[in-house]
């Protein structure tokens, strides 16, 4: 199975509008978190070129337009 970083972005979003916390540092906690348990559950995440900054940046835009979808 392979992941987009994108949908564990959106998964991060929605963790980050449970606990009411959309920090960088609280979503960089999360995603990392999210890719050590996928890696041991051995599922590929597709290469991507993502920085802390512009991952804070995009779950910050899915948590802003989650409503939308």
């Amino acid at each position: 199975m392979k992941l987009w970083i994108g949908d564990i972005q959106k998964a991060v979003a929605k963790e980050c509008r449970y606990f009411k916390d959309m920090s960088k540092d609280n979503i960089t906690i999360i995603t990392k978190a999210y890719l050590k348990q996928l890696k041991i559950d051995h599922i590929n995440v597709m290469p991507h070129k993502q920085t802390l900054e512009s991952n804070a940046k995009r779950v910050n835009f899915f948590i802003e337009n989650e409503n939308r979808t």
